[in-house]
């Protein structure tokens, strides 16, 4: 059953297999709580929402009818459920954001010595990304940790291209304006390019 598509897999759960719904989930939890915490920032919730898709998705699964890839299709019910999690609680306090942003935009590609290097860049960023408006977030993380296709992320957020495009490119244009508010006095006094790379 590992080697079916996951199409093939909902149509076993249909069938009344028990068992390749419990594959499905294997298959799809921990990117989905990767998503969820990302998007959120503790962990208890992460995986308390996490459980909640999951819930939802077996009582849903009558309803997907294959027009969009299924992955599409369960992460736009992941960020639908976390969007409206999040509309139901007070504004969270920025220690909260802080954390929410670890781990995001870090290049895994690097080598350890360049990653050490890096550390106090990156977190520089994860911090000034932080305070960046949530409509910006979730469509940054996307695009630039998870390198999905504008296409991708409109069928997940249900927002059309060109907002899309808008929203990144002021998301950028924020972060830059937020770093050089940071960097501003080691750039007056050293006269030179700092060991901060100004965001793209």
């Amino acid at each position: 059953m590992d080697n079916m598509t996951d199409e093939q897999i909902i149509d076993q759960v249909r069938q009344g297999h028990s068992d390749a719904y419990r594959v499905l989930v294997e298959r799809h939890k921990n990117y989905i709580y990767t998503l969820i915490y990302r998007m959120v920032g503790h962990k208890e919730t992460a995986e308390d929402l996490t459980q909640e898709v999951f819930v939802k998705l077996f009582r849903s699964l009558s309803l997907f009818r294959g027009e969009a890839k299924f992955t599409t299709w369960l992460y736009r019910m992941t960020t639908n459920l976390v969007t409206d999690y999040q509309r139901s609680q007070k504004r969270k306090p920025i220690e909260a954001l802080l954390d929410k942003m670890k781990g995001w935009f870090t290049n895994t590609r690097e080598q350890p010595e360049e990653v050490a290097l890096l550390k106090e860049e990156q977190e520089q960023m994860q911090a000034l990304l932080a305070q960046l408006p949530d409509k910006y977030k979730l469509i940054m993380y996307l695009f630039h940790y998870k390198q999905l296709s504008y296409q991708e992320m409109a069928e997940i957020t249900g927002l059309p291209v060109k907002t899309l495009e808008t929203r990144l490119y002021r998301g950028k244009a924020l972060l830059k304006e937020k770093w050089l508010e940071v960097n501003a006095h080691e750039i007056q006094t050293s006269g030179r390019h700092s060991a901060h790379a100004i965001p793209k």
